[in-house]
């Protein structure tokens, strides 16, 4: 393997220039390059702009480095929009799940096994662990967060309603799918309408890895989770198989579970916008190639009104 080494700016615009990316303004591509890393920018989002890859790397004709920072700039903005609406999901999972877990559990000495499942070795083993963590995390957390430190070092306890706010999303998708089976349906019923428990915890999960994509700043659109999505009825609408549920569009799937009707139309609306503005800065490759690469089926849009 040939041992990477470093360029400056020009040197990196004359590679561009000699694989076929047109450079229409020399300063604007040094300022864009300088700004975003030529690293995150050309590795991260040149994949549908190539033509061939031996005996060296050639762009599609027409390439143009405007086309590559749009599409950056696109995947920046969609990382934002699907944080926040997953931010509306993690909140209000915690909330529900504290109110449930609580009020049959108590507050107190609330993390012992009898209030989990672990009905088989597997499952026993899921909730060691999982209550393993969740004391060196409330430990952790004495010294970091206020409110932890005031139950703790006052009453000798922390209410669950307030340590679920100093935990990942991970952690909270673990909780949920580990709770008792019947306080796991109490909670889906009052997340939303129609979702099983089995179902709600595939989306958290699934969502939890999505929310560690955008919140490290990463490629987005092209992601693909190591965990996949529990079958349902709208990956059976699309005719969508097993195997592609851990695309973007399987995460749009997860918020039309979750999230309520308005909250989903105003994600749908805004990645809609996303994807048109898109558009009319590509004009060497189609952004249904974009949408392809993001899982999207043709009639995607129906989604916001099933």
């Amino acid at each position: 393997m040939e041992e990477k080494i470093y360029r400056d700016t020009r040197t990196q615009i004359g590679i561009l220039k000699s694989r076929g990316v047109t450079i229409k303004n020399k300063r604007n591509a040094k300022r864009i390059i300088r700004e975003i890393n030529y690293y995150n920018l050309i590795n991260g989002y040149k994949e549908p702009f190539i033509q061939a890859t031996t005996p060296y790397e050639k762009y599609l004709l027409g390439t143009t480095l405007d086309e590559i920072y749009a599409l950056y700039e696109f995947d920046r903005k969609l990382r934002m929009i699907t944080l926040e609406h997953i931010l509306q999901v993690e909140k209000q999972a915690k909330s529900l799940i504290a109110c449930c877990f609580s009020k049959e559990h108590g507050h107190k000495n609330y993390l012992k096994l009898e209030n989990f499942d672990t009905n088989g070795s597997k499952k026993y083993e899921f909730v060691c662990d999982l209550l393993g963590n969740l004391y060196k995390k409330i430990a952790s957390s004495i010294d970091k967060d206020l409110s932890v430190s005031h139950y703790v070092n006052g009453k000798n306890y922390v209410p669950l309603w307030v340590f679920v706010n100093t935990i990942s999303m991970g952690d909270i998708s673990k909780f949920y799918s580990n709770m008792l089976q019947r306080d796991r349906n109490e909670v889906a019923k009052m997340m939303k309408w129609g979702i099983r428990e089995n179902q709600l915890a595939s989306c958290l999960f699934f969502l939890s890895t999505i929310r560690n994509r955008c919140a490290h700043d990463e490629r987005l659109y092209s992601y693909l989770s190591y965990t996949y999505l529990c079958g349902n009825n709208y990956l059976k609408y699309f005719h969508i198989a097993a195997t592609n549920t851990n695309n973007f569009f399987t995460a749009m799937v997860a918020f039309k579970m979750t999230l309520s009707q308005k909250q989903y139309i105003a994600f749908h609306n805004q990645i809609e916008c996303l994807l048109n503005e898109l558009s009319t800065q590509l004009s060497t490759i189609p952004v249904s190639k974009i949408r392809n690469m993001m899982g999207f089926p043709a009639n995607w849009k129906r989604l916001k009104t099933l």
